[in-house]
């Protein structure tokens, strides 16, 4: 059993990894209308998917004591995405299993502010989690995020592609990579 750490603030040089707010529905809903942010997601979340992501935030906070942290600039408070951890909630071969996740806002591209805010997260693990290992998946054409994956020392797991069980499997981005890293 994973011990609650209740911890609800993470800083870094640059960043602020915190517990999320009402007023981060409006940017977080006008993040996920980008069509850079969603091009390797299903599509656009309408205000009732953000509100109901926001809910599932705030659950597995209640029940894990950590979760998905709303990140902010240190230097403007701006929201600018998230980073953290979920329990990955479908069947697949390398479940059960804990993901580490982002998603930033397109503006915020580029300044290596995912790398920043992942690298917290897995010294969180670290130091709170008795976690032996944690996952991280995308669609084979997503190299950003893949490249956030190795530079947080995660590495390819070459027998673990696999085809997302919440998406038809004629879906485009039905295909999966997974990329795993032992953590204890």
């Amino acid at each position: 059993m994973i011990s609650k750490p209740n911890f609800r603030r993470i800083e870094t040089d640059r960043l602020i990894l915190r517990l999320w707010t009402e007023a981060d529905l409006a940017p977080f809903f006008e993040m996920n209308q980008d069509p850079k942010v969603i091009e390797f997601l299903p599509g656009a979340m309408s205000r009732d998917q953000v509100e109901l992501f926001f809910e599932k935030v705030r659950g597995h906070f209640e029940t894990y004591g950590y979760g998905l942290w709303a990140v902010e600039l240190k230097r403007t408070g701006e929201f600018i995405g998230y980073t953290g951890l979920a329990h990955v909630l479908f069947g697949a071969p390398f479940t059960p299993a804990v993901e580490i996740g982002w998603r930033l806002a397109s503006v915020h591209w580029g300044h290596g502010y995912a790398t920043e805010a992942a690298l917290a997260v897995m010294d969180f693990i670290g130091k709170f989690l008795s976690l032996s290992e944690i996952v991280s998946f995308t669609v084979p054409q997503n190299l950003r995020s893949r490249n956030v994956m190795e530079k947080i020392g995660m590495e390819r797991d070459f027998l673990g592609y696999f085809n997302h069980p919440r998406l038809d499997e004629s879906h485009p981005l039905s295909l999966h990579v997974l990329y795993r890293k032992l953590v204890s």
